[in-house]
């Protein structure tokens, strides 16, 4: 699937199968959140697989978003903020901790898309609790948890309607310029 095609068609999934995904696109999962963009071509982030179900019940009723547990696997993306502040003032390094994360995350949620699979980002976070259950040191914040597995049958993802009128928001040279 190539990635115009990935894009339109990625969606949120809560409700997977019990098939397996092989080790191989796990790790070409993680090997395309890697290949994404870093401010200062710093990769603070680091990824915790989590297969355990009771480890994954957890999560899920922490995120409060039910079902997600039904998923083989989460990827649970995490980011040491201070790899930044060592070239970042503190206030920037959290923006791009922010930042660079997302765009790892998007790169992983597209190639989870060409695969078959489908995922969410859940973004909703609280820290204490899941830095608890799975031993995050103090110093990384925890910028999303991605369940992943086969939609189960049945199950449609949800998908954002886009803006079908894009006039509306692109500007061309000045705001409010939208004459192209």
């Amino acid at each position: 699937m190539d990635v115009q095609s990935a894009i339109e068609n990625r969606g949120t999934t809560y409700h997977f199968s019990d098939k397996e995904v092989s080790e191989e696109i796990v790790v070409n999962l993680i090997e395309a959140a890697v290949k994404a963009p870093a401010a200062g071509g710093i990769r603070e982030y680091e990824f915790i697989i989590v297969t355990d179900k009771s480890e994954k019940e957890q999560l899920s009723k922490i995120c409060l978003t039910p079902n997600i547990d039904s998923s083989p696997f989460m990827i649970v993306v995490v980011c040491d903020i201070s790899k930044l502040n060592s070239i970042f003032e503190e206030e920037d390094s959290q923006v791009f901790c922010v930042e660079n994360a997302s765009l790892a995350i998007e790169n992983l949620l597209l190639v989870a898309t060409s695969y078959g699979l489908g995922s969410a980002w859940i973004a909703t976070l609280q820290q204490e609790p899941i830095r608890k259950l799975l031993n995050i040191p103090e110093n990384y914040i925890v910028r999303g948890i991605i369940p992943v597995g086969y939609p189960r049958e049945g199950e449609n993802s949800k998908k954002i309607n886009p803006i079908t009128n894009i006039n509306k928001i692109v500007h061309l040279e000045k705001f409010n310029n939208n004459e192209y």
